[in-house]
């Protein structure tokens, strides 16, 4: 079989992401402002920045600083008051999406904004798209915080392998900033880079592991991942045009999903670390995954949360072995460019802009 359509620029990209990391970690950080940890934020993305947008608030959470997450939709309404003093508002969007417009719309009402992008003003504007570099002056105007991640022009491909983990990391240096030593401090950072280097292990019987994607598959987490892993389930989906994978906690298996699999049987993946009560809870567990059509073991060396780094590596090598033989189009996919009618949509409903005529 020929490889997937677009097969040699995924290769390209996977091969030049551990210098953009390294090189991210050397980039100067925005200053923040001095009173996030006090007042807290609300954080918000749609796609794979949903998984940064989580991570951020899971994150703050364990540290203690208020943070919680809403569904971008969340925003096409009014917006419920908000305490005083007001949360920050963060946003993500890589490439800046007419979508994010919507709960930038909202941003009078909160303390501050916090954007991650991977959008310029000058790179929006050499791409055509003046509306966009016109905002991002406007923010920078206002004084949001905007802290910018590769890769500004991830396109050509509809599966992004780069800038999805690159605002994981810009989300891990916030946090690093707002509290060092959270997240191991800049040693345990530069540990991340090294995960997409390291030459990964074999695939055995790859054809397997495409069945699984093909006929559904769920990700089970022994560990907080469960809650961050959006991107992982986006980069297989977007990669194979299959459903996206289901996250769950492995603790979850034996509440349904067990007896449903045994109904009819269904293939699992366990996401765990090298911990030894994450490793007790695989080998308590696995006997249930046998019996319900058995699993495969992804297993990082590093805790959560940048165990999350080591699953999207694996992911990735596991993603570029299967390409080599999978004829997808990942340049000229189905549904290209026919996404307008929701990917268009730029400001909140007529009663949150007051535009009820």
């Amino acid at each position: 079989m020929p490889p997937a359509n677009g097969y040699d620029l995924v290769c390209e990209r996977l091969k030049t992401l551990p210098g953009i990391l390294r090189d991210q970690l050397t980039d100067p950080a925005p200053p923040l402002p001095a009173d996030i940890a006090e007042r807290g934020l609300v954080a918000t993305g749609a796609g794979s920045s949903e998984a940064a947008a989580r991570l951020l608030v899971q994150t703050l959470q364990r540290i203690g600083i208020p943070a919680r997450f809403e569904p971008l939709a969340r925003f096409y309404r009014p917006l419920n008051p908000l305490r005083n003093p007001a949360p920050y508002l963060a946003v993500f969007s890589q490439g800046l999406s007419p979508n994010a417009g919507i709960p930038l719309f909202h941003r009078p009402a909160f303390s501050g904004l916090i954007l991650f992008t991977a959008a310029t003003p000058e790179g929006q504007q050499h791409a055509g798209k003046p509306d966009r570099a016109d905002l991002l002056r406007t923010l920078r105007e206002e004084r949001a915080v905007l802290w910018t991640h590769p890769l500004e022009n991830e396109y050509t491909l509809l599966p992004r392998f780069i800038g999805p983990v690159c605002v994981q990391l810009a989300v891990c240096q916030f946090c690093e900033a707002l509290s060092p030593g959270c997240l191991g401090g800049a040693e345990a950072l530069k540990q991340i880079p090294d995960l997409f280097s390291t030459p990964a292990p074999p695939v055995d019987e790859p054809e397997a592991w495409l069945r699984d994607l093909k006929n559904g598959v769920t990700f089970y987490f022994t560990n907080e991942c469960a809650e961050t892993a959006q991107n992982l389930a986006y980069k297989c989906m977007e990669t194979f045009m299959v459903r996206p994978p289901g996250l769950a906690d492995a603790l979850s298996y034996a509440h349904g999903r067990f007896q449903r699999d045994i109904a009819e049987p269904a293939a699992n993946w366990i996401f765990t670390t090298s911990d030894p009560d994450e490793q007790d809870l695989v080998r308590q567990l696995t006997p249930l995954f046998e019996r319900g059509g058995g699993y495969r073991i992804i297993e990082s060396p590093l805790p959560p949360p940048l165990a999350l780094f080591h699953y999207e590596a694996r992911l990735n090598s596991l993603c570029e072995a299967l390409l080599r033989t999978e004829p997808v189009d990942l340049i000229d996919w189905p549904g290209k460019g026919e996404d307008g009618p929701g990917y268009h949509l730029n400001q909140p409903g007529p009663r949150a802009t007051g535009d009820t005529t």
